[in-house]
């Protein structure tokens, strides 16, 4: 989608919502998806849930279906909308007002978006579902993320989502999409040795743009990894492994981390001499599955003007069965 940050507001969203697997939405976000093998998993036989491409969302709005434990919607806002999300019944359950959330706790989409398949709905609603609303603050925060069942019905091939949007009704189209068969992947690979002493590096894994650097206890000196302009985002120091939060890249290396200050940039990533991240260059690719791409990433010893390239290839790799 091409609003103007959205990534950094859906990051956020699924950093904040409740009833989100932590870890697991850190790692679904722009990793490697598993959309190809989709058959094989619970609630995707239809094809998998999709915003319609052809929805139309306010300026500020961006809603997706996103896959933890099970698919659930991924809504996040700029912060200046006014939402209502209503559930199969018509009836407004979740409520965006600038920043803050609202939950309406007498509304039943409330207590079936709790859980995949519907959560429990109360006594005192089954047996008066038309009680008075009770909404009560739930966080504040411009995004949510909740649990819906028709997203798991397989035999449900579309249904809309309605909401109000800033006073106006809307349906957002949900329908199940079959995925492009998956007939190989790009892979990357590092084709020289770190010259510095004490550094080693590699690249984990078969696809993505994952690269796992290491500093090990020998190293006479501290490392910088720097991006395309020669300003480094990472260091590999003595004490453990810092990004700095204002860099650009910040918010896309993957690393989890807090923000620092205007005075302080840098915050400590890991305690350890190791670190595993996403590096944007080895996204590249060539414009040719028969073409090879090449990627470098320039490190420097931080006490001096040194620095080294690591040097890697992009390689399609045709997965078995599907070569022609």
């Amino acid at each position: 989608m091409p609003r103007r940050s959205n990534s950094n507001w859906v990051k956020k969203t699924l950093g904040a919502c409740l009833a989100f697997s932590f870890y697991a939405l850190l790692i679904s976000s722009p990793l490697v998806s598993n959309s190809a093998f989709a058959h094989a998993e619970h609630g995707s036989e239809g094809g998998i849930p999709t915003v319609s491409p052809k929805a139309k969302l306010p300026n500020g709005l961006t809603l997706q279906v996103v896959k933890t434990n099970a698919y659930q919607f991924a809504l996040a806002t700029d912060g200046q909308q006014r939402i209502e999300i209503l559930g199969e019944d018509k009836r407004a359950f979740l409520r965006f007002d600038r920043d803050k959330l609202y939950a309406d706790l007498n509304a039943t989409g409330w207590h079936r978006s709790r859980q995949p398949g519907g959560g429990p709905i109360p006594e005192r609603l089954k047996k008066n579902s038309r009680l008075k609303p009770n909404w009560v603050l739930l966080d504040q925060q411009p995004g949510y993320g909740w649990y819906d069942p028709r997203l798991i019905k397989e035999d449900l091939a579309h249904f809309n989502l309605s909401m109000v949007a800033n006073g106006k009704p809307i349906n957002i189209r949900i329908e199940r999409i079959e995925p492009e068969p998956m007939t190989g992947y790009w892979r990357p690979s590092l084709v020289n040795e770190p010259e510095f002493t004490g550094l080693n590096a590699m690249v984990p894994g078969l696809s993505g743009n994952a690269v796992m650097l290491s500093r090990m206890a020998t190293a006479q000196g501290e490392f910088q990894v720097l991006d395309s302009q020669g300003q480094p985002f990472i260091e590999l120091r003595k004490d453990g492994v810092w990004l700095n939060t204002s860099h650009a890249w910040a918010n896309t290396v993957e690393l989890f981390h807090t923000p620092g200050t205007a005075d302080s940039p840098w915050v400590k990533v890991s305690e350890t001499g190791t670190v595993t991240y996403a590096d944007p260059r080895l996204n590249k690719k060539p414009a040719k599955t028969s073409e090879t791409g090449s990627w470098a990433i320039p490190v420097k010893l931080k006490q001096s003007d040194q620095q080294v390239l690591l040097q890697g290839e992009l390689k399609w790799q045709t997965i078995a069965g599907n070569a022609k």
